[in-house]
Order: C-alpha cells, then structure tokens, then sequence
C-alpha cells in the first residue's frame, strides 16, 4: 500500500480541511508520520508570519531529502501567494485557496511525474466528513476568505474574497459530527460574515442548537461589529453556546488602528465589549494584538497599554508586527526594531499575567462545564466554557462533558473536583 505523510501549519482553517483529506486519504493509502519516507507528503502552509513561512518552506526541504521521488503537494496560504515562485519548482501539485475539495482526485490522477497544477477558481468547497479523529472538539468550516484588507495581513490575497457554506450541508455534517464529538468550534477566516445566501450567523446557531447530541457550540474568532445583539441574547439564554468569544482588537490606540484599517475605534470596540459582559457577566473574551506595528510610538503603547488595563481580557495572543510584501503596512514608513517589539510584548505580558489569574480565580467555588480531553487514575483535564483548562480530581470517559467545581487557582494550572 502507497504511503502518504502530513504537516498541517496555521490555522483551524487549515486543520478542519486537512483532516477531510486525512479520512479521503486513509480509504486507500497507508498514513505515516513526517519524519518517515512516503510515496506523497502533503504540506498545509501558513503565511500569517515570517516564522509560519520558514516553517513551510522546511517542511517542503525535508520531505524532497526524505524521499526525491515522492509526489509533494502544497495547499493553502503560503501555496496560493508564492506558489508560482522559485521556491515551488519542485513541489508536483500546489493548491491555494480553492479547489481543496478535489486534491483527493488530483494526487490519484497525478501520482507519477513531476506537474505543476494550478487551480484558482473562488468557490466554498463541500469538504465533508463524518467524524473528527483524535480530538475531543470538532471543527466545522463554515466560511473562507476575507473582503475587510487591513493593512498588515496577507490573508485576502490568500485565501480570496468571503464565500461561506451551504446551510443544509453544515447542520447535516453537524449532525454527523455530534455523535462522537460533543463540541463543536465553528471556525473560518470571516466567521462573524457567514451568509449563504439567505442565512446569517444567527440563523446557523439557531439551527445547530437543534441538534439534540450536540452539547456545546463555540464560536472561533469573530470581529466586534459581527456580533450582534441577537447572537448575545442566544447566548445568554441557552446553555448550549458557549460563554467565550475571542475577538481581536489588534490595537487600542486609535491612530494605529486607522492605519491598520480596522472597522471601529477603541472606544467603540469598549463599549461594546461593556455590553457584552453587562448581559452575560460570566462570558471570557480573549483576543489577538499586534505591538510594533509602523509608527506606534511611545504615545500609541501606552494608550493600547491604558485601554488593555480597562478591557481586561481573559487572555491575549500578542504579536510582533511582522512585514508582509504585497500588503499596505509594508510601505509605510516609520517601521519599528525588533529590540522594541520584543520589549513591547514583554509589556504585554507582564500586565495581563496578572490579569488573567484574577479572571480565573472569580471561578473558585463555583460549577462549571468541562469537556474531558484526557485523564489518568485520580484526575481529568480540559477546558471549561469559558475557555480556560482545568484539572479536576475525579473520574470520566474522553469525550464527556461533566460538572466541575473550581477549587485553586495558581500561575501554572487551575484546579478542582468533578461535582
């Protein structure tokens, strides 16, 4: 039997679309790990950050010195921006950001030879699959692409304009899913911009909170304006949707946030996360932030750093600014050292630490939901509602959703007892 070997880099994107060709895969071939020599390697890039493309590039470099004569295939971002470049020559089959839904057909028909295919065509791929192997929370693509262009990302041109699923198509798979995977991660690059032509966000939510098997829905990253307040409501008033949003704010200095062209200012993003929490008081809300970015001087830190202390986030994935040829921000002037955005993380850091323990420790005493990932003889782990993991002392099956209490909160772990 042919043999095939997996690097998924990024995204839950990227994830959610290799396992479907995982399980295409598994009908005829035999998988191995990436260190092992294959017939065919199969890369999932990432271009988010120069790190994200080095790693790429490795991975293609490593699978050629494993095997000279496999067949090598390399699919999403990275594949669609730089896939006609030197660096790509050798690779026998590249797919950006459309077409996933027909790699399983084209390594069949392409396996012998050294051919270069390129398809570019936008549509939403059914990338449909009945279950979610070795995971205890399934993802569920229900949208690609990006129209929103901010200055620093390349990702519109990766992965083309917003296009999101079939609503049928997403609750039956939904429902495939639930009968072994009791939580499900709605994710895309657009999330909050699902629209299938007639159904919005809102409307998918209602539909898989149908789903009797399903015990929680999460949202993945969503953007402030798309969350309306319906989605709230639903939230607040229906236990199945989990009280967790993770929502970038990038910067909270409205100077850098204009030439980032983001959709709002810092005091309308405030406000909102105000209402938020003012409607449901328990809810986490986590988000991303790029430090460093050209001409945040001093002035702009300190206000994103001032506005950081009063959202008080749940936790915060804090980046470098990193330069991306083909997007806005690579022209400006005014770019930062590196020795300036490493200090800038560090202050990051350093205020939110304490932050996120005082968020966590407003749990103790009280039951909360966890979705069981792992255990061992005395104790079960994973993640709570709120999206903070936890080490309960008691007993589970892999895959459950059980009450805990929260007992102890401390910089390394959060503890406590299934109820």
């Amino acid at each position: 039997m042919k043999t095939f070997a997996m690097m998924v880099l990024g995204c839950k994107v990227n994830d959610y679309e290799a396992t479907y060709l995982r399980n295409k895969l598994l009908n005829d071939y035999k998988e191995v790990t990436f260190k092992e020599v294959a017939d065919i390697y199969i890369i999932f890039t990432c271009c988010v950050t120069n790190i994200a493309e080095a790693k790429t590039r490795k991975m293609l470099h490593r699978a050629r010195n494993l095997n000279p004569n496999a067949y090598i295939v390399a699919v999403g971002c990275l594949a669609q921006i730089k896939g006609k470049n030197e660096e790509f020559k050798d690779i026998d089959l590249v797919i950006g950001s459309n077409h996933k839904d027909e790699i399983y057909d084209l390594i069949n028909k392409h396996f012998i030879g050294n051919k270069l295919e390129e398809l570019n065509k936008p549509k939403f791929e059914k990338l449909f699959f009945d279950h979610y192997p070795g995971k205890s929370r399934a993802f569920l693509k229900i949208q690609d692409g990006c129209n929103q262009f901010c200055s620093y990302c390349i990702i519109p041109y990766a992965r083309g304009s917003e296009r999101s699923g079939n609503y049928v198509d997403l609750i039956n798979q939904a429902n495939l899913l639930s009968k072994t995977n009791k939580e499900l991660v709605l994710t895309g690059i657009h999330t909050g911009r699902y629209f299938d032509g007639k159904n919005h966000l809102y409307d998918l939510l209602l539909g898989l909170n149908e789903i009797k098997e399903l015990k929680t829905i999460r949202l993945s990253s969503i953007e402030i304006n798309e969350i309306s307040n319906s989605i709230i409501d639903l939230m607040k008033n229906n236990n199945k949707l989990a009280h967790h949003l993770h929502i970038p704010v990038q910067s909270a200095s409205n100077k850098i946030l204009k030439l980032m062209n983001r959709p709002y200012t810092i005091e309308e993003y405030i406000n909102r996360i105000n209402y938020i929490r003012k409607e449901i008081p328990d809810i986490s809300i986590s988000t991303d932030l790029i430090v460093g970015f050209p001409l945040e001087d001093d002035e702009a830190f300190e206000e994103t750093l001032n506005n950081l202390f009063k959202i008080k986030f749940s936790f915060i994935h804090v980046f470098p600014y990193a330069r991306k040829k083909g997007t806005k921000a690579d022209s400006y002037s005014g770019h930062l050292d590196s020795s300036v955005k490493k200090q800038r993380v560090s202050k990051v850091f350093e205020l939110e630490k304490n932050i996120e323990i005082e968020f966590k420790k407003s749990f103790i005493n009280k039951k909360l939901e966890l979705l069981i990932e792992k255990k061992d003889d005395q104790y079960v782990y994973g993640y709570v509602k709120q999206y903070f993991y936890v080490k309960a002392k008691g007993s589970g099956n892999i895959g459950d959703l059980v009450d805990v209490i929260i007992e102890e909160v401390n910089e390394l772990e959060v503890l406590g007892h299934v109820a």
